[in-house]
């Protein structure tokens, strides 16, 4: 095969069959397996950490409590693990020699490693078939939580408290001067598509790692192209998995039509998921400073992408995501207005996103299935103390945007991202009640009417081309 193909299970999930997805009994059955999902990727997590020190130090690191009788088991799951990490160690060496190492490499070899690595990377990252035993059992707890003590937070963080643009902002005027340098990977053929990863260092004070996205561009690319940074949600591994959602619903079927789609790892997440935490862990671990940890460090490399697809031509730039996406999304267009031009978006485009964070740690139903509420209480968290960090946690109550560039889309039965909240920011914000769109459906609902429908993105490709067209008028009256 002389490119990388459409996933199968995206194809099903298109089909007529995909309708289940949409209904009202499947989103209470997905919502109701996130503790074990997520328990299986901690399982893994912990044994990224603890391969060849035992049962009852691996227990220990998964934070689970003992169990002798297990022992075995586990010493046999480790060992099977082990394997497949030596074989993802070794696949990634040989990948990263092909797409960064400037090691000489023909299209076809590069389609070959980029499917060996998204194969070997999913067993990796989601080793039910080794590990489900544990979640299964109710050993193991979906977080292994850092929570920060609400007093030493609130010291840590009162200047970006009582300045926000200190967290959100760039150092000086300069900052387009002193941005991080770009670099991008050699390509890989897609479906229609010619691929390619970004990285650079992040512009965030508070993380140490490298920023990365994924680009995807038309396979015949003629003339400058339209640009959407689009983010994902909370807990998915990007394209360390075959099937990204993003990635087919979006990034391929767009790029084809003469799009650029850019889809960023956010901080912990996809390729920069840390030792011993699984895809996102510490944005829920460490909540609630990790919530805005992440999305301040979000936006300002989403600013970093805007200005990048700015350099490479890009007439109008639109920035979006789904879930914490659009959480991101919504911080960027409400924190712009103080950035350099070039890293201001033109459009924004949040989807299946809340309104007040606070509120959606207090209420929303992910808090309880995943017991962060229980953890917020037993560090000392109070509404009171939460609400005091609002001002981080919260999109601003005014966006940096004219409010009829926002298209917002919501499921107006959504408990996780609850739907109230988000009508209130946006009432706060004025958009117009065109650009408002709502479905009848919960949280999980919102991703699949993205993957089964098209709105969004013919919402997207005509607000873009609108935007070319204002832009060009403008260019020929000066």
């Amino acid at each position: 095969m002389d490119h990388l193909e459409t996933s199968p299970l995206h194809k099903l999930m298109v089909s007529p069959a995909g309708r289940l997805l949409t209904s009202r009994p499947f989103e209470t059955l997905k919502t109701r397996s996130l503790p074990r999902e997520f328990a299986v990727v901690r399982a893994r997590a912990a044994a990224d950490v603890a391969l060849g020190e035992g049962p009852e130090a691996y227990l220990r690191e998964v934070d689970a409590p003992p169990a002798p009788h297990l022992h075995d088991r586990i010493e046999r799951a480790l060992a099977q693990y082990a394997a497949v990490r030596e074989e993802y160690d070794e696949t990634m060496a040989r990948w990263n020699s092909v797409f960064w190492g400037g090691y000489e490499s023909l299209p076809d070899e590069r389609v070959a490693i980029e499917r060996d690595r998204r194969e070997i990377a999913q067993r990796r990252a989601k080793p039910s078939d080794i590990f489900g035993f544990l979640a299964k059992e109710h050993l193991v707890p979906p977080v292994k939580f850092e929570t920060p003590d609400p007093d030493d937070a609130l010291s840590r963080w009162h200047h970006e408290l009582a300045e926000p643009e200190r967290l959100y902002g760039f150092a000086d005027s300069r900052a387009s001067e002193e941005f991080p340098r770009v670099e991008r990977s050699a390509t890989v053929r897609g479906p229609g598509t010619v691929e390619y990863l970004l990285r650079f260092t992040s512009p965030s004070p508070h993380l140490s790692d490298d920023a990365s996205a994924r680009v995807y561009e038309p396979a015949d690319v003629d003339g400058d192209l339209p640009t959407l940074v689009f983010h994902s949600g909370w807990g998915m591994f990007d394209d360390q998995l075959v099937y990204w959602p993003e990635e087919e619903y979006l990034a391929r079927a767009l790029a084809p039509e003469g799009y650029r789609v850019i889809l960023p790892d956010a901080p912990w997440h996809g390729r920069r998921e840390p030792l011993g935490n699984y895809s996102g862990e510490p944005y829920v671990a460490r909540a609630p400073v990790g919530l805005f940890t992440l999305y301040s460090a979000a936006a300002l490399e989403t600013a970093v992408l805007t200005d990048w697809a700015r350099t490479e031509g890009a007439p109008v730039v639109g920035v979006g995501g789904v879930s914490l996406g659009g959480t991101i999304a919504l911080h960027v267009g409400g924190r712009c207005g103080e950035w350099p031009e070039s890293m201001r978006p033109d459009l924004l485009f949040p989807v299946g996103a809340p309104g007040a964070i606070d509120q959606t740690l207090l209420s929303g139903s992910l808090t309880k299935l995943l017991d962060i509420d229980k953890a917020l209480d037993a560090a000392g968290w109070t509404g009171g103390h939460l609400h005091e960090f609002a001002p981080l946690l919260n999109p601003p109550k005014t966006p940096c945007l004219a409010p009829e560039r926002v298209f917002s889309f919501i499921g107006s039965r959504d408990g996780m991202a609850p739907a109230r909240t988000a009508r209130v920011l946006f009432d706060e914000w004025g958009i117009p009640r065109p650009n408002r769109h709502e479905w009848d459906c919960g949280h999980f609902g919102v991703l699949a009417n993205l993957i089964r429908r098209d709105e969004f993105q013919r919402t997207v490709t005509r607000e873009l081309d609108r935007a070319v067209r204002d832009e060009r008028r403008k260019t020929v009256s000066a």
